[in-house]
């Protein structure tokens, strides 16, 4: 009996260094074609420069920025140089073996790899020793579930809602009170413990709860009782409270339902009770119908986007060391006829067709220039766009036209989120703005963690860092987030960049980031938003 466990174990052993040797072929190999992958992105990028501009002395630094060393055709290749041909041309690049560059990598795969395997053989060894059942217990938990599910009628009733609620109030609470916490405790104290339902406090200023199995009689009660029970809870802060500054507006749905879908439901019945003097809860279905009607309103957006029916506001950003407004963010709102005033985030993730992306974008960007063009003295103005657009050659050749007829604009900065940037900051044609000289500057948004150093490094025309929300909203309760802060600080010092704050509300939070070394700061705290005939008129 040794004797054949001890063989077991041989073969085990066996098999586990083959399994770690197959898997760091698999690894050397993956690192490998992340190399010829990045090699051909230099090629491409290459490639789409001007002939003018493809003298050696560019190519060497595109070639730097992908950590490469490029070598011209006239002088000797090393052994150590590959030749890439992409788009019609081909360089030779000298770059690193996988096992060199990326040895902290492949060192760290193969300690999981060895640890995976201890793991699965120590577990192999418990399940050989594990207890067995009876047969008598397998069979009382049969039936014990199935009778659990004959007398809950949850279980069986196919007729259940997931609900939606949106609740928002008029009366301003007190600037240190934790409306998630607060709210979340009373009404788990209204509330049956049998019903499953989550809390979340959302940026905008509404209370959003979600309701799961909730039968057909209750749905419309439900809402009516939330109303209820928030209208007895901030009375107790808010003694001149009266009923009609609460509104509840509510989705129920039965089959599975896009989240983006569902939250514009409910706030459409949000609005629906805001613009009623004696209904405070309004409850609207989202059936397949519905839901098919709202897929189809991207036509509609882009539509009013063509026809001007919108309206750009203009968030200041203030500098601290300077003491007045640097810069304005361009922001969307698209006054739909169903949804109303509809801002661009909340249908923007709707928005799948590449010409819709190019007609929005375009849309934004020659109306901010005309802005400029009128007001020349104005602030700087920065734009978001989206990353369709960043990655499209054709959008980026048409900006560059539209920037360089409008003289008057001195300098444009645009943003693109801290994730779209970090996942393709080798795709994006920003290099492109670089070499023709155009005056503008790049901002990495939302960022809510450490940057990523290296690929900020290499783009010469990103000139700030917007800390996301997230990061800022009451900074100064959690240690954690001022960690963060500081770390992001100090790496944006080592690039040269500047850090800005998103959403500031308070002077706790207004404070707190000068002592973090925060260079600037925009959000409702200084100001609320211009809208566009009033910048043009200020």
């Amino acid at each position: 009996m040794q004797s054949k466990l001890k063989s077991l174990n041989w073969r085990m052993v066996v098999v586990g260094l083959a399994v770690v040797f197959a898997l760091n072929i698999l690894l050397l190999h993956l690192l490998h074609l992340q190399i010829h992958q990045r090699a051909e992105a230099v090629v491409e990028r290459v490639a789409k420069l001007p002939e003018e501009l493809r003298t050696q002395s560019n190519i060497a630094a595109i070639a730097q920025q992908f950590k490469f060393e490029y070598v011209a055709d006239d002088k000797p290749v090393p052994d150590e140089a590959t030749r890439f041909s992409a788009a019609g041309i081909s360089l030779n690049l000298v770059h690193q073996k996988p096992y060199q560059k990326h040895a902290y990598i492949i060192l760290f795969f193969n300690i999981l790899f060895v640890g995976l395997l201890v793991f699965v053989y120590r577990w192999w060894q418990v399940y050989q020793v594990r207890p067995k059942r009876f047969l008598s217990d397998e069979k009382l938990d049969i039936q014990h579930s199935s009778a659990m599910s004959a007398v809950d009628p949850k279980v069986a009733d196919s007729s259940l809602f997931k609900v939606f609620l949106l609740i928002r109030w008029a009366a301003k609470l007190d600037a240190n009170l934790d409306e998630n916490s607060h709210f979340s405790v009373a009404l788990h104290k209204h509330l049956p413990s049998s019903m499953k339902y989550s809390v979340k406090y959302l940026n905008s200023g509404a209370l959003a709860v979600t309701f799961e199995k909730v039968a057909w009689g209750d749905v419309i009660e439900l809402g009516k009782k939330l109303h209820e029970i928030m209208f007895r809870t901030i009375r107790a802060i808010r003694g001149d409270l009266s009923r009609k500054q609460i509104k509840v507006g509510g989705c129920f749905y039965q089959h599975e339902a896009e989240q983006a879908n569902v939250y514009q439901l409910a706030r459409a019945a949000l609005e629906i009770a805001n613009n009623n003097v004696w209904q405070h809860v309004h409850m609207m279905p989202l059936d397949k119908t519905h839901a098919n009607a709202m897929q189809s309103n991207e036509d509609d957006f882009i539509r009013c986007i063509e026809n001007r029916q919108f309206v750009l506001f203009f968030q200041p950003l203030f500098g601290f060391e300077q003491q007045d407004i640097i810069q304005n963010e361009v922001l969307l709102r698209v006054r739909h006829a169903q949804l109303g005033l509809i801002a661009a985030k909340q249908f923007i993730p709707q928005l799948h067709s590449k010409h819709n992306l190019e007609v929005l974008d375009k849309t934004i960007v020659t109306q901010a220039i005309t802005i400029l063009t009128k007001e020349p003295h104005k602030a700087d103005v920065s734009i978001n766009l989206h990353i369709e657009n960043w990655l499209d050659i054709d959008f980026i050749h048409w900006l560059v036209a539209v920037i360089r007829d409008a003289n008057q604009v001195k300098k444009l900065t645009f943003e693109v989120s801290a994730d779209d940037y970090y996942k393709y900051h080798q795709q994006i044609n920003v290099q492109q703005l670089f070499f023709t000289g155009v005056n503008v500057a790049l901002t990495i948004d939302h960022v809510e963690s450490p940057l990523m150093v290296n690929t900020i490094r290499e783009n010469q025309l990103i000139s700030a860092v917007k800390l996301g929300f997230g990061l800022v909203h009451k900074v100064q309760q959690s240690a954690q987030q001022q960690k963060t802060i500081k770390q992001i600080v100090y790496q944006a010092k080592r690039l040269n960049v500047a850090v800005y704050a998103v959403g500031v509300e308070t002077q706790a939070e207004l404070d707190c980031l000068k002592s973090l070394g925060v260079h600037g700061a925009q959000g409702y705290y200084f100001a609320e938003l211009l809208q566009q005939l009033e910048l043009v008129r200020y």
